[in-house]
């Protein structure tokens, strides 16, 4: 609890509140007096920064809070960190609003009403804790009791911990997988054989084509694609990149691009094998690459060329002929030429991708992929797998964990799975905002907020270096919260027995000092530095030298937590020519897959796929196409004022869910850009969006942005409403789905 407000003022801010467990109003103002008070003992504008760690998304890039009389006023990038190099996006400028949200809980809390009630009775830790341990003690003695622990993909030591406890409890870590490096993993081992995380050098190449890879908004690592893309266009040693983007939407990627195709997301794996088939017909493919690691590239050659001749590619995706084979020549011809591919899309369309850059002898260059130098965290359980386990029925927990919000906030997850979570005996939330899972939960337990924490996570393989962010607390807690891993310690020693002989920590402190213990015993890296530090203690362990930048264990981790984390620079090139050098080539993947047929150019994508679409008839002929938009808080607090004001720009309405349509399809209903239109699908669900024509869009589809609606929540996320999930009922295929559209 903050040591300037008393029991007492925390009595008075939950009377002031209707659920009596948040902020609200009176809450606010008494913290601001209290921020007064203390900036008051000071010399007025006393200034300092501290380092932190963002985790608005999973890229944990570094942060420093900028402190007035010691309250954080503005959050800016660390210059040291090697992702960001100062750089901050808008969520991660947004973070400081979760600190101060009003309505974010204020303490522990039993559930007192049916869930969704919102009824709750503030209560102490000490009984929170115990009634916490009194369920998990009683399901680990029942191992069919299937308890499910929630949480973010996180990798690191306080990860580990929070996987140990519920391990050890009889439960099943369940993650909600990030779009990030890890994602693609697999298909780059089935290619390469090599057992890491693949990285794109999008700074270096000089032709890219990008198959849905949100490089403008949030891919892989925000921060970094964003500083990568930027030297990609404006390079002083090279003429400007060029972009070729693929994109069921026009999406801000597809803005900035120099040229955009609308192509659904179905058909983008004929196209990229269509690519493929005009630079094998042509014999334009990197043969001295091939010839020596191609492997049984032959089969590959003709069945690609076999499956997917011009025409038909044209025919199946809407893209004509001459510009099929003019992308094929045009990448051939570039000198680094790179494909892309959005970590979120489906296996056959990765295995596409590779197989291009594979064509193109763009593994293990400047400007191609490499292999992550840093070792492949263990892939965990995904989240959404295990929900549909749920919806279906093979899996019925008696108690469920929600680290954060993100298993009710995910756009793939299953139709019906609120449902089958809230069928559960108990739900305990470590969320410290009110959000989703205050909908569900029986127990409120909530945590800090970043700025208030400790960090030790393990940021997405993106560059070329084995890395830790490491942070402290940036401020003292201000409410009436715990860490998770606090709490879990202290639920294992009321539980005793193997819970408690599972957690050796006893707190995420002591778990972050003895992982920077553990770096400097490894006499290797050492803490975030500039670029040409960094650069310098490279080529030291190239040559076999480390020296510590520290003389002493304690000052190694006072530098470490100062710099907001640690890396190890070395990198071995050519990882990935030794492994299929080892292997003996190249395992390329099936191509054979089936090509829609269409009528007509522009039309036949859609057309073709309404045979497979859920609901999909006269009644209801449009595609439905789902994209989330980059100010869309998917991981932390959803109640950020301003990331709602950025939503939709530059030509949408801020605070409103926007739907994308192409002029034709707009004239036949008779709608223009700014029209208010009803959406509505087979299952009876319905939305209301803005209309923005976009010249380009596919001809019989709409794309709608994704923006989490939460009645329930805080007064900002409150006013959101169209919420594209309501489209898709109880039963639909969410990546499939056709709906009808009215004016409003």
């Amino acid at each position: 609890m903050s040591d300037i407000l008393t029991r007492r003022d925390f009595l008075f801010i939950g009377g002031a509140t209707v659920a009596g467990v948040t902020l609200g109003e009176a809450g606010r103002r008494l913290l601001a007096r209290a921020d007064a008070r203390q900036g008051a003992l000071h010399v007025t504008g006393q200034q300092r920064f501290v380092t932190t760690v963002c985790r608005e998304c999973p890229a944990a890039c570094g942060v420093r809070v900028r402190l007035i009389d010691e309250v954080p006023v503005k959050l800016e990038g660390n210059p040291l960190c090697p992702f960001g190099r100062g750089r901050l996006c808008a969520k991660g400028q947004a973070a400081i609003e979760g600190y101060f949200d009003p309505d974010r809980l204020v303490g522990p809390a039993r559930r007192t009403g049916k869930r969704g009630e919102h009824r709750w009775e503030p209560i102490t830790w000490d009984a929170a804790i115990a009634e916490l341990a009194s369920h998990v003690t009683a399901a680990a003695s029942q191992p069919a009791s299937q308890t499910l622990a929630f949480a973010a993909e996180e990798h690191g030591p306080l990860a580990s911990a929070w996987a140990r406890f519920w391990e050890a409890a009889g439960a099943k870590p369940v993650w909600m997988h990030a779009a990030t490096p890890a994602r693609l993993r697999r298909r780059f081992a089935a290619l390469t054989g090599v057992e890491a995380d693949p990285q794109f050098d999008l700074e270096h190449a000089t032709h890219v084509v990008s198959f849905g890879a949100p490089i403008a908004e949030d891919w892989l690592s925000p921060v970094w694609a964003q500083r990568a893309y930027g030297r990609f266009r404006r390079s002083p040693s090279r003429t400007r990149g060029r972009l070729v983007q693929i994109d069921a939407h026009r999406s801000i990627t597809a803005r900035k691009a120099d040229e955009w195709l609308a192509v659904s997301p179905e058909q983008q794996v004929t196209l990229a094998y269509g690519l493929a088939s005009g630079i094998l017909r042509e014999n334009r493919s990197d043969r001295t690459f091939l010839d020596a690691f191609g492997g049984n590239q032959a089969a590959f050659e003709r069945e690609v060329v076999d499956t997917y001749p011009p025409d038909e590619v044209a025919t199946a995706t809407g893209v004509p002929v001459v510009t099929v084979l003019r992308l094929a020549r045009d990448l051939a011809a570039s000198p680094r030429p790179l494909v892309l591919v959005n970590a979120d899309a489906p296996a056959g369309l990765i295995d596409a991708v590779f197989a291009l850059n594979t064509l193109l002898g763009a593994l293990d260059r400047e400007g191609g992929v490499v292999a992550s130098p840093a070792p492949p965290a263990e892939e965990p359980s995904d989240g959404v797998a295990v929900l549909g386990e749920m919806v279906a029925g093979t899996r019925q927990p008696r108690l469920i964990a929600l680290r954060d919000a993100s298993a009710l906030r995910s756009l793939s997850a299953p139709a019906g799975y609120k449902a089958a979570i809230d069928k559960a005996e108990f739900i305990v939330s470590f969320s410290p905002y009110l959000d989703e899972t205050a909908d569900v939960a029986d127990l409120l337990l909530p945590g800090p907020t970043p700025l208030e924490s400790w960090h030790a996570v393990t940021p997405p393989s993106v560059v070329r270096a084995e890395c830790l962010a490491l942070a402290r607390p940036a401020v003292g807690a201000r409410l009436d919260t715990r860490e998770s891993l606090t709490v879990l310690r202290s639920v294992a020693t009321k539980a005793g027995g193997a819970i408690a002989d599972a957690c050796s920590w006893t707190s995420s402190e002591s778990i972050a000092t003895a992982e920077m213990e553990r770096l400097y015993a490894a006499r290797r890296g050492g803490p975030y530095s500039d670029a040409h530090e960094t650069t310098w203690l490279s080529e030291l362990e190239r040559g076999g030298w480390w020296v510590s930048a520290t003389a002493t264990k304690g000052a190694f981790a006072q530098a470490v937590l100062e710099a907001g984390g640690w890396d190890d620079p070395f990198f071995a090139p050519d990882g990935i020519r030794e492994a299929l050098k080892a292997r003996g080539g190249v395992s390329w993947p099936a191509a054979r897959l089936t090509l829609a047929s269409g009528t007509a150019p522009g039309r036949a994508t859609a057309d073709s796929l309404n045979q497979t679409l859920v609901g999909a008839d006269d009644q209801f002929p449009l595609r439905l196409i789902t994209f989330t938009p980059a100010t869309v808080a998917l991981h932390g607090g959803e109640n950020n004022p301003s990331l709602f004001e950025l939503l939709g720009q530059p030509e949408g309405q801020p605070w409103r869910v926007w739907a994308e349509l192409n002029p034709d399809t707009a004239g036949e209903y008779g709608i223009s850009s700014g029209s208010e239109i009803r959406l509505t699908s087979a299952s009876g669900g319905s939305l209301d969006a803005v209309a923005l024509v976009v010249e380009g869009m596919t001809h019989g589809a709409v794309a709608v942005a994704f923006v989490p609606a939460l009645p329930a929540g805080g007064r900002w996320a409150r006013l959101v409403h169209a919420d594209v999930r309501s489209l898709m009922g109880g039963d639909g295929r969410r990546d499939r789905f056709a709906v009808r559209m009215a004016k409003a």
